[in-house]
């Protein structure tokens, strides 16, 4: 595993396990409003065994980890890319590259979908830049110390007493108003894209402290050898044991919610742990990937397949924004917002999957890198070539 080829491979194949896994997360945030895509008490069909098992599932082992995740790996790319000399000086490639995907962040959550994370990679990215020299220690230290004091606000936030009943009315009111309008003609859906896009900006200087704080953890984590496969088995090993811990501790109170009644202090105290504990299951994911990429057989097939799909990220991060509403937003082809139950929308996940796996593979046999990585990197670095040879 000490080979480059081996260890660009983990870090594309972390990637495109990211990309997916943020799939299942956002899908029913495509196809219901904001203010039902999270709800359980107000999701429009039920509780059935169905709908809760996809939700315990995705809420257990994906949610969190995989955003967090691809925001570990996005600051392994401010040391990775942010070595050159541009114009502007040393670093100048790497602020243009930062500028132009706030550029696409703001086009992708107001014309597209409202839940886009790549205006918040890009601001964080700025502050994550200043640091990238930094040592390990000193940058994990940080990142620790920033992931904490999210930790407790989240924390805070969730502690304060809630009307369970009276939200739960709320939220099906302003579901309803929002799914006429997502199931109207384009102009309708967009408008009310953009609406939800301005009214989840307030929260971005949280999102900036929780985000700048992971890339920190995740390039600290690289500089240590983690996301290369560099470290003992011994070492990933003890990162999958904390990790899995973790996991069973936040998978405690989600199936006492599903299983006991739905109790508010069941799931708050599952989204608190969830919150406070994703970074520890993160590294495990991490730590499973490096061994099966060390292994031999079965095992090693897995980092293979997804590592195309990881070296086309944002291709695929962006194709699935646009597949997805597709389906889901009136005016721009199927218009099933809101018709489908979690349990069908997570065929359509594994359906995106598969497609993503095998167009990765078909597209990187034929070009050097993905449409919209060859875009960006013209606009950044200048004339670029795509094909191969």
């Amino acid at each position: 595993m000490a080979a480059d080829k081996d260890r660009i491979i983990l870090l594309d194949a972390l990637r495109g396990l990211g990309v997916l896994g943020i799939l299942l997360c956002n899908a029913p945030g495509f196809a219901f409003p904001m203010e039902l895509s999270d709800s359980v008490r107000a999701w429009p069909f039920g509780t059935g065994p169905g709908t809760m098992s996809v939700w315990l599932v995705t809420q257990w082992l994906f949610q969190r980890k995989f955003v967090t995740l691809f925001s570990m790996l996005f600051g392994i790319s401010m040391f990775l890319v942010g070595g050159e000399k541009g114009p502007e000086g040393r670093g100048g490639v790497l602020y243009r590259r930062l500028g132009w995907l706030l550029v696409f962040g703001i086009i992708h959550g107001f014309a597209i979908w409202w839940g886009d994370v790549l205006l918040s990679y890009a601001l964080a990215g700025f502050a994550v830049a200043q640091a990238r020299s930094w040592p390990a220690r000193r940058l994990l230290s940080w990142g620790i110390g920033l992931w904490a004091a999210f930790a407790l606000v989240t924390l805070l936030a969730l502690a304060t007493p809630a009307d369970v009943a009276a939200d739960a009315v709320q939220e099906a009111a302003r579901g309803a108003a929002a799914i006429a309008a997502y199931r109207g003609d384009f102009l309708s859906s967009l408008a009310i894209n953009a609406r939800e896009r301005l009214e989840n900006l307030p929260f971005e200087p949280i999102i900036f402290l929780l985000t700048t704080g992971l890339m920190m953890i995740g390039l600290g984590a690289y500089k240590k050898g983690v996301f290369t496969g560099a470290v003992s088995s011994r070492t990933y090993g003890v990162l999958i044991a904390v990790g899995l811990a973790a996991l069973a501790l936040v998978g405690w109170p989600y199936f006492a919610f599903a299983l006991n009644g739905m109790q508010e202090r069941d799931l708050r105290l599952a989204e608190v742990l969830q919150m406070v504990t994703a970074p520890l299951t993160t590294l495990a994911y991490v730590g499973l990937m490096a061994l099966a990429a060390r292994s031999a057989g079965f095992w090693k097939k897995i980092p293979a397949v997804l590592a195309p799909v990881g070296q086309m990220a944002f291709t695929n991060y962006i194709a699935q924004s646009l597949v997805m509403t597709a389906i889901f937003y009136g005016g721009r082809g199927l218009g099933l917002f809101a018709r489908l139950d979690r349990p069908a929308l997570a065929l359509i996940v594994v359906a995106i999957w598969i497609a993503q796996v095998l167009w990765s593979r078909w597209w990187l046999e034929r070009f050097s890198m993905g449409p919209l990585e060859w875009v960006w990197r013209r606009l950044y670095r200048g004339p670029t070539q795509l094909g191969r040879g």
